[in-house]
C-alpha cells in the first residue's frame, strides 16, 4: 500500500502543472508572467543594455550636485537646483 501511495505522489509530481512550470524556469501564475525569468539582465538570451547614465553637475549657486535633466539652467547655461538660486545667479 506505502508503495502504491509513493507512486502516486510521484506521478502527481511529474504531471503537476506548477512543478513542471518551476522545473522549466517558467511563473507559476499568469499574474507573475510580468516578472522576468532567468538571469537578471538578460531578455530571451541577449545581455540587456546598461541605462543611459544622466550626467551630474553642480548648481552655480548652492553647490549641489543633481542630475542635469532635472536642472534649471540660464542663458549662460549654467545649472541651477531651483528658481530661487537661478534668479540669484552663481555665486562669486
Amino acid at each position: 500500500m506505502k508503495y502504491l501511495l509513493l507512486a502516486l505522489v510521484v506521478l502527481w509530481l511529474l504531471y503537476s502543472p506548477a512543478v513542471r512550470g518551476r522545473l522549466r524556469g517558467q511563473p507559476r501564475h499568469k499574474a507573475d508572467s510580468g516578472k522576468p525569468t532567468g538571469r537578471p539582465g538578460t531578455e530571451g538570451g541577449q545581455p540587456a543594455k546598461p541605462a543611459q547614465a544622466d550626467r551630474i553637475e553642480p548648481c552655480a549657486h548652492c553647490g549641489v550636485h543633481l542630475p542635469v535633466s532635472e536642472a534649471l539652467h540660464d542663458i549662460g547655461g549654467r545649472v541651477y537646483c531651483s528658481e530661487a538660486h537661478r534668479l540669484a545667479g552663481p555665486r562669486v
